[in-house]
């Protein structure tokens, strides 16, 4: 954990690092309780990109490659529609979303290695 300008700024480099209670914890929750069948893909896209915001604003950094794994499940976010009603072809359906949180959780997975 480093310090800018009087706040601490809290920066993990893998899953194991990361606080309890932080919104990058909330991330890896919401991710394993997708691909676990506990929340539907619009539910997890809401509480997802919610922890997104409060990661952004709450001084919580990730490294690299961390970063870049948690930057795939945005962009697959940024392609699912979490409406149904307005999916169109093309965008990401729940099965290709449940899929890709479940590679971006091995590749995390890896990062502990």
């Amino acid at each position: 954990m480093t310090t800018h300008e009087g706040y601490r700024i809290r920066t993990w480099r893998r899953p194991s690092e990361v606080t309890p209670g932080s919104a990058v914890a909330r991330q890896l929750d919401l991710m394993r309780r997708l691909v676990d069948g506990h929340l539907t893909g619009p539910d997890f896209a809401r509480a997802w990109l919610a922890a997104r915001r409060d990661l952004l604003h709450g001084g919580e950094r990730v490294r690299e490659p961390f970063e870049r794994i948690l930057s795939e499940v945005f962009y697959l976010l940024d392609d699912y529609p979490i409406d149904p009603a307005l999916r169109s072809p093309g965008d990401t359906t729940e099965e290709q979303l449940q899929q890709g949180v479940r590679d971006a959780l091995a590749k995390l997975a890896d990062l502990e290695r």
